[in-house]
């Protein structure tokens, strides 16, 4: 999708997509990495200006596919808390430009004027044809994570993201509608998505279950392949 992809060259596409979609597991994960996967469960936005600083000096954000799952965790939590946009940005002016062009973006999405200046400040830097894409970006404007249609890596990981800061039920289903797209590998990545996801997240498990009886046969069949690969195990 060539919105999200401007919103992921604007927020500094680190890396090539990694196949994995599973959690930072508890017992390795830093603090701060526990907070990120976590966070639905037990919101703690107090912890963000730390959380991010220690995710920033562990490499969190240059590890595979975490460009997308950040923008859109962020994304969330800019939404619930905009009157702490401004702080939570200006106290993370010391990181990285790459690491800020991902709080940026995610803040521009969030519809935070905040967000939209930085993307600005940030697109002069780069080469013509970027700041030619962020700035019809900018001029259409932000949507909904939510509305965002999976139809690829990114746009999947985008939703994991958003699912991990709010844990609403639309990020995982706009997961599993991409499971009726007949592309061969983007449903091999959603199932792999939710079969390790669902081993983790006891919700995930149980909003997939829910759907099985609101989808159309071709997505429920591969809602069930992909539950009967979930891994046993405790789920939070």
């Amino acid at each position: 999708m060539k919105t999200l992809k401007c919103i992921l060259a604007a927020g500094s596409l680190l890396a090539a997509l990694s196949p994995s979609f599973a959690s930072v597991e508890v017992q390795s994960a830093s603090r701060a990495e526990t907070w990120f996967n976590q966070y639905y469960q037990n919101p703690r936005p107090d912890d963000l200006l730390t959380s991010v600083h220690q995710l920033s000096a562990r490499g969190f954000f240059e590890q595979p596919g975490n460009t997308a799952t950040a923008i859109g965790f962020f994304t969330e939590i800019f939404s619930t808390h905009p009157q702490r946009v401004r702080q939570w940005l200006d106290q993370t002016a010391s990181l990285p430009e790459a690491h800020r062009r991902i709080l940026a973006a995610a803040a521009w999405q969030a519809g935070h004027p905040k967000g939209l200046e930085l993307m600005r400040t940030f697109s002069a830097n780069d080469d013509k044809v970027v700041q030619i894409q962020v700035a019809d970006l900018l001029r259409r404007g932000p949507a909904p994570v939510a509305d965002t249609v999976v139809v690829s890596e990114s746009s999947l990981r985008l939703q994991w993201g958003a699912f991990l800061a709010s844990g609403n039920d639309r990020h995982v289903v706009a997961m599993l509608n991409a499971l009726g797209t007949n592309e061969r590998d983007l449903t091999l990545a959603v199932r792999y998505a939710i079969a390790q996801n669902a081993a983790s997240h006891r919700k995930v498990l149980d909003i997939c279950r829910a759907q099985l009886d609101r989808q159309p046969e071709a997505v429920r069949s591969e809602i069930r392949a992909a539950l009967k690969d979930v891994p046993a195990g405790p789920r939070a």
